[in-house]
């Protein structure tokens, strides 16, 4: 089942390639979306560790509004840290809902500059998707 999303509701220009790969992850799914008010996407990619790198882990979360499902929260994680001191925390935090977005070392980005680092974001993280780096889990509520 293909996801109605509500366009108009989106802080950031998200593509409709990001779109199509939500909705494909959610069709993998058994999850009646009719009876959801929320989804979280959990993208990893089982490589990615401390030592090597890798691409980052990524949660997206989809709340039910009115009109259709809109984003809420995508975190994209890293490791930080040294050694076995390193641990996971979000690098990247575009908080859609409330249009407020942080980069782990800057702090909090003017709408401007999220906009931009958005648009790059999102093309890596969907040409990833589209390589298959990721293991995803759909969870909904």
């Amino acid at each position: 089942m293909t996801i109605p999303f509500y366009r108009d509701g989106f802080a950031l220009p998200v593509t409709p390639a990001l779109l199509a790969l939500l909705s494909q992850e959610a069709e993998r799914t058994d999850l009646d979306l009719g009876r959801c008010t929320q989804l979280t996407f959990n993208f990893r990619n089982p490589g990615y560790s401390a030592e090597q790198g890798g691409v980052h882990p990524v949660e997206l979360r989809l709340i039910r509004g009115l009109h259709g499902w809109v984003f809420d929260y995508i975190t994209d994680f890293s490791y930080q840290g040294l050694g076995q001191d390193a641990e996971l925390g979000k690098e990247l935090d575009f908080n859609l809902s409330c249009d407020e977005h942080y980069l782990q070392g800057w702090g909090p980005l003017p709408s401007v500059e999220a906009r931009e680092l958005f648009a790059l974001w999102q093309s890596n993280f969907i040409a990833y998707g589209q390589l298959g780096y990721f293991t995803v889990i759909v969870s909904g509520d």
